[in-house]
């Protein structure tokens, strides 16, 4: 029988704008390797860790549609029952209405937010209801009510197992899991948590 998976995806997301141009998500997998080497260390799941050109540079996963198509192939593997989304979605798209080879510095260009990463997470749930899906939530310098309500609003509305929600100010860390159970504490001792919340979802699955 083969060994059921989780699949890691950590490392940022670039949007080409013109052939010298790109806005970035910028994100280099260090909580995905930690993650990884947590999961491996558990055994109980293969893990497999799959990160974008941003964090390894063999990868071929550059763009958006790049990590949204992977894990469009990612949702059919039914193997698959954990998906942790820890990449950095860049959701911002800049306008280059005549499809420039270079932008002109001497203009003024449009940027648009497009929440792409939240129509990843709601495309995964859609395709795979059964997966016990992780997502992250970044604050800067919310207060801890504050971030709790963005991690709880991510979790409701991308239908989230769990959500780790870090401030990159405050350097507060909360640990969100099923029925708004709540961990706060060290970023390393709330991943070891992470990882033995999904373990602890998948054990409680008919699929053991």
């Amino acid at each position: 029988m083969m060994q059921h998976k989780v699949v890691i995806l950590g490392g940022g997301t670039f949007n080409h704008i013109s052939c010298h141009l790109s806005l970035a998500a910028p994100a280099f997998g260090q909580t995905a390797r930690k993650l990884h080497e947590l999961f491996q260390a558990n055994g109980l799941l293969e893990s497999k860790l799959v990160l974008t050109k941003m964090a390894d540079y063999n990868s071929k996963l550059i763009t958006n549609s790049d990590v949204e198509q992977f894990i469009t192939q990612v949702a059919r593997d039914m193997q698959v029952k954990a998906i942790v989304m820890n990449a950095a979605i860049c959701d911002f798209e800049a306008d280059n209405p005549s499809d420039e080879a270079r932008l002109s510095s001497s203009r003024n260009y449009n940027i648009t937010l497009n929440g792409i990463q939240g129509k990843i997470l709601a495309g995964i749930r859609k395709a795979r209801p059964d997966v016990i899906l992780v997502g992250f939530k970044t604050t800067h310098g919310a207060n801890v009510t504050e971030q709790l309500n963005k991690a709880s609003s991510s979790m409701l509305s991308n239908g989230l197992d769990i959500v780790l929600a870090n401030d990159v100010n405050t350097r507060s860390n909360i640990l969100l899991m099923p029925g708004l159970k709540l961990q706060s504490g060290p970023r390393d001792y709330l991943l070891e948590q992470l990882v033995n919340e999904v373990i602890d979802i998948y054990r409680t699955h008919a699929w053991c």
